[in-house]
């Protein structure tokens, strides 16, 4: 059963699991070296600050420290602005528009910036627990995208409606989401999309 996610809407627009990005607050990372707005999570326990795997999107104004997470995979997606390295364990990687870009949580990390502040789309999940791959798609290729289960649509440029099957819809424009909900929800529009399957490791080992 996945609990914990956020949704700040009223009525039946709940059944979308809809999630305004500019409703969501910002809070400072342990470190003091960024922001982030947390979009969804599923938490490790009934309460406590540990989680199976967590959605935000990073606001980083300059060069700093990412903060350590050891037993956690991370995947970074840079959904704003360009000129970005991301040191790795001393080994450079340059994070390219919409690319996600995977690494351990635990490793010591530092991000660069050469052309001024951006936002990077940040999934953690907890190895022992989950796997999680993040893709981009375009929705002006194809039909509309189905959204269930433990996924999460964020709308990346352009707009899209989601639709509920109790008849609910809502649009989104930059930076919303959809967070995970039981039954199936439609997004269609234009503009690219990123979305995150979180699955559970045992599952994903039997299946491999």
């Amino acid at each position: 059963m996945l609990t914990d996610v956020p949704a700040e809407v009223p009525g039946t627009l709940a059944s979308l699991g809809l999630v305004r990005f500019d409703e969501r607050p910002a809070t400072p990372w342990r470190n003091g070296q960024g922001s982030t707005r947390e979009i969804a999570r599923r938490l490790l326990g009934v309460v406590g600050p540990d989680f199976v795997w967590r959605l935000s999107v990073a606001e980083i104004g300059h060069d700093a420290d990412f903060s350590a997470f050891p037993g956690v995979e991370r995947s970074a997606t840079l959904i704003k602005g360009d000129g970005v390295t991301l040191t790795v364990d001393g080994a450079a990687n340059v994070l390219r528009p919409y690319e996600p870009f995977v690494f351990a949580g635990g490793a010591e990390t530092h991000v660069i910036l050469t052309h001024g502040p951006i936002r990077l789309l940040n999934v953690m999940t907890r190895v022992s627990r989950m796997s999680t791959r993040v893709r981009v798609v375009d929705l002006g290729d194809g039909p509309a995208i189905a959204v269930a289960g433990a996924t999460v649509l964020v709308q990346l440029t352009g707009s899209s409606t989601a639709y509920a099957a109790d008849g609910a819809s809502a649009d989104l424009v930059p930076f919303d989401a959809l967070t995970p909900r039981p039954r199936v929800r439609l997004a269609a529009g234009t503009g690219l999309v990123a979305i995150a399957r979180m699955q559970n490791f045992r599952a994903t080992r039997a299946f491999a």
